[in-house]
């Protein structure tokens, strides 16, 4: 790739990394990684099939690569060929991802382009939009850093969103791990009313397991320059993911409280579910994830929605995720100032304290105090330059 097609991609790069730091977005191909924090563009073709990334800090490179749709007849096919040009092998396994049949695998790698012998994981998604073709990703590092560097890669890998549909729903390497099987019964309470939805029987296992992989990325970054950016990402990843677990939720606890709603604001019905949903939440027994640095202080929101104790950020981002799902736009605030978070949800008409981002006002949502409203905060917690965004993916 000529160094202006690599301007030119970084230029595109920097407009979308306005609201995320490491967004690197391919619209040649309509599809966005979000990557880990100290990635950067090392090369690439001139029609932005092939693509190389390296880290700035960990051994660790990745490869995006287009296949066209004729050259392989599935995506196993195209891993499989994909392999056999740079020197890789692995054992190939096929699933279904969005509805999409995918390929993935652990593989190693040596070739005459790399020192020594290189470990990681890689999968393919078929690109159906405008530009159709075999989306090849393959993140790696030499064996001696695999462990260490495991829970990255897989990040990465789970990071790739290939239509508007993906950017909330779960990541491609955790759908791999954990299926979608059984569901089970579950049963809320809310304003009085018994909700009854469902939720997937291995959700607080896969939610979990992302939120401890994306602690252990977030690790990586805490005592360095990178460390505020990748605390919004390690929420980013799991409020992705939440949302993948919660569609028919959110969809049964609309239709359940709607009614109501509409006679309590006929103006604007939503505003009235989002301060029955704050209320809601602050009744929840409250308890800490973790105190110590090696765990997450965060509990999975499958895990607050079967009725397990939660903190705040927990809770904020449960009533975002649901939020979201009806329609608002809902967003999380945190503070390592105040050492707490809270929902913001923009109302607009609504008045009450709010926080500014990139011109939308968002009306705070404090979720461990008892019955107090949208846009009620702490008097000594009003300094907005102290609470720090978490955007999610539009």
């Amino acid at each position: 790739m000529t160094r202006l097609k690599i301007a030119v991609l970084s230029i595109i790069f920097s407009f979308f990394a306005v609201a995320f730091a490491d967004v690197f977005p391919v619209p040649e191909y309509g599809y966005v990684i979000d990557f880990p924090e100290g990635f950067s563009l090392d090369d690439g073709s001139e029609d932005f099939s092939l693509l190389m990334f390296r880290h700035t800090m960990l051994p660790v490179e990745v490869m995006t690569k287009v296949w066209p749709f004729e050259s392989y007849k599935s995506s196993a096919d195209a891993l499989k060929g994909t392999f056999s040009k740079i020197g890789a092998q692995g054992e190939i396994d096929t699933f279904r991802w969005r509805n999409q049949p995918c390929a993935i695998s652990k593989l190693t790698m040596q070739n005459a382009a790399l020192k020594g012998q290189h470990t990681g994981w890689a999968c393919v998604i078929p690109l159906t939009g405008e530009k159709k073709g075999w989306l090849t990703v393959l993140a790696y590092v030499p064996v001696e850093s695999a462990s260490r560097c495991e829970p990255f890669l897989l990040s990465v890998l789970d990071s790739v969103m290939t239509d508007v549909g993906s950017y909330k729903d779960c990541g491609i390497a955790t759908s791999y791990a954990f299926p979608a099987g059984v569901k089970k019964e579950l049963h809320l309470n809310i304003a009085g009313k018994e909700i009854a939805s469902q939720i997937g029987g291995e959700d607080e296992l896969a939610a979990q397991f992302v939120i401890d992989r994306e602690w252990a990325v977030f690790l990586l970054f805490a005592a360095t320059e990178h460390a505020i950016h990748a605390w919004q990402r390690f929420y980013r990843m799991i409020a992705r993911d939440s949302m993948g677990r919660t569609k028919k939720i959110a969809f049964d606890i609309q239709n359940a409280l709607m009614a109501d709603a509409q006679k309590a604001d006929p103006d604007f019905p939503l505003a009235a579910i989002a301060q029955t949903l704050l209320n809601w939440s602050q009744h929840f027994t409250y308890a800490r994830a973790s105190q110590t640095e090696d765990k997450a202080d965060f509990v999975s929101i499958p895990s607050v929605l079967e009725g397990k104790p939660s903190d705040c950020d927990s809770r904020s981002m449960l009533l975002a995720v649901l939020l979201r799902h009806m329609g608002l736009d809902a967003c999380l605030f945190v503070s390592a100032a105040y050492s707490h978070a809270v929902l913001g949800v923009a109302l607009e008409g609504k008045l009450g304290q709010t926080i500014h981002v990139d011109g939308t006002e968002y009306l705070v949502g404090e979720t461990t105090a008892k019955d107090i409203t949208l846009g009620m905060i702490d008097a000594t917690m009003q300094d907005s330059e102290k609470w720090i965004p978490v955007m999610f993916y539009d």
